[in-house]
């Protein structure tokens, strides 16, 4: 976002160190969640040459996992995520999952995202470590009280958000719309349905 501010506004010149951000090749990323999300995001970070990590319920077949390493507990993983990425579902468990004291845990300087719920990450804690350079950068695509966004998040340089659109395609959206449709037919002709909501 910064690139292209300076693009728009004419305001801009090369330098060594222009806008330099962290090098994902060689970088460990970190993924809480490993089911089928939590496995695409490995993959396609394995294009860029990174080292995956995970913390999962319980640890995934050695054909699942492809070579990314497991934790148990999220201590572990947090401590060796240059990168993390949250993937895991919303559960009373997983509320405030980041918070002040798992914070600690990462390496200065770690690179955060979150496209699963936004009740995962703890804001306050979030804002501060951010704002002192623990944590150099966040994105997020979803929310504590959304669409209400903690002010904090939208005055800070190093926060990128989005207006939770990680599904935001016409492909993806009609597939969901299909399978809305096929659990209310089943539903009503079974009395049960594939994805109940409790």
């Amino acid at each position: 976002t910064e690139g292209a501010k300076c693009v728009k506004e004419k305001n801009w010149k090369w330098s060594a160190n222009f806008l330099t951000g962290k090098q994902l090749t060689g970088g460990r990323l970190g993924i809480l969640g490993m089911g089928r999300i939590g496995r695409a995001v490995a993959e396609k970070a394995k294009a860029f040459g990174m080292v995956i990590h995970y913390h999962n319920r319980s640890q995934l077949d050695k054909n699942l996992e492809k070579g990314a390493t497991y934790h148990n507990s999220l201590e572990s993983l947090l401590s060796v995520s240059d990168f993390f990425s949250i993937n895991c579902p919303a559960t009373k468990e997983t509320k405030h999952i980041i918070n002040k004291k798992t914070l600690k845990y990462f390496p200065d300087g770690a690179v955060l995202s979150n496209s699963a719920r936004g009740d995962m990450i703890d804001d306050e804690a979030m804002v501060e470590s951010l704002k002192n350079g623990k944590i150099f950068s966040l994105g997020l695509d979803v929310y504590n009280g959304e669409p209400d966004i903690h002010p904090e998040y939208l005055k800070l340089p190093n926060v990128f958000v989005l207006p939770h659109l990680g599904s935001a395609t016409v492909k993806t959206r009609t597939a969901m719309g299909n399978l809305a449709i096929s659990n209310l037919q089943e539903f009503f002709k079974t009395g049960k349905c594939k994805n109940a909501v409790n």
